[in-house]
């Protein structure tokens, strides 16, 4: 098993560290501009930091988005794998399906959890270093994000088992993705009149139309990654059981 857990960390390595440095770009810039709204040229604009002030959650959690969605939402170790040959070689050896699929989602996990620590890292260096509070309620939401990368990570691994090509897998991911953007616009268009106030700032008036379910966020998205991971696996050893070559 941690033969095939740094296999996968070998194939993958290249692309969690470009992500990394991403991730890393988008969060020197958030705090640049945090820190031009204090001591730099944004200070000299009330109007402008008012603005920025009414919407910092987005300088705390797009980082961590980025970082962790993008962590979550890739399954090149399985199709190295399949291209290689690999993944047929294994039905030779002494390997069950069940090894194989635990140690992409391990895999997987690992990597999840290394960028759930670097976004908490990264939200206690924002707070700290401009005198903000670090509250419970960011850690939460930072939670929901991990939680729906989970998520995310082990639905797009098993939809992987059992189809043939990562094109197809990711045409059914941005069509899902779709289907959310759709049903997203529904929730949030009946309310679109509120724009029309010019004091409105979109980004707070985005996170005000959430205000209603946050409270319910967290413990949806736990329960859905944990029946994703439970569910998941047990589908994914199915689908390489009977996956054709």
């Amino acid at each position: 098993m941690k033969g095939l857990i740094y296999k996968n960390y070998l194939v993958t390595r290249k692309y969690y560290f470009m992500e990394f440095v991403f991730f890393f770009i988008m969060a020197l810039f958030m705090i640049l501009i945090r820190l031009s709204m204090i001591c730099g040229n944004i200070s000299h604009d009330p109007e402008a930091v008012s603005d920025l002030t009414r919407t910092m959650w987005g300088f705390r959690y797009m980082p961590c988005a980025v970082v962790i969605l993008g962590f979550a939402g890739y399954s090149e170790a399985f199709f190295a794998d399949l291209n290689s040959g690999w993944t047929k070689f294994s039905h030779t050896t002494s390997l069950s399906a069940h090894k194989i699929v635990g140690s992409y989602f391990i895999s997987k996990g690992i990597v999840t959890v290394f960028a759930y620590i670097i976004c908490l890292l990264y939200l206690v260096i924002f707070c700290l270093s401009f005198g903000d509070k670090i509250s419970l309620h960011y850690i939460t939401n930072v939670t929901s994000l991990f939680c729906f990368g989970v998520i995310t990570q082990y639905a797009d691994l098993t939809l992987s088992m059992f189809v043939k090509k990562v094109q197809t897998v990711q045409l059914i991911s941005i069509s899902i993705l779709l289907i959310f953007y759709g049903l997203l616009c529904v929730y949030i268009y009946p309310r679109m009149k509120e724009l029309e106030n010019p004091d409105t700032v979109l980004l707070e008036w985005m996170a005000q139309q959430f205000e209603p379910i946050k409270v319910y966020i967290l413990p949806v998205m736990l329960c859905l990654a944990v029946l994703y991971t439970i569910v998941g696996y047990f589908l994914s050893v199915k689908g390489l059981e009977r996956r054709t070559f």
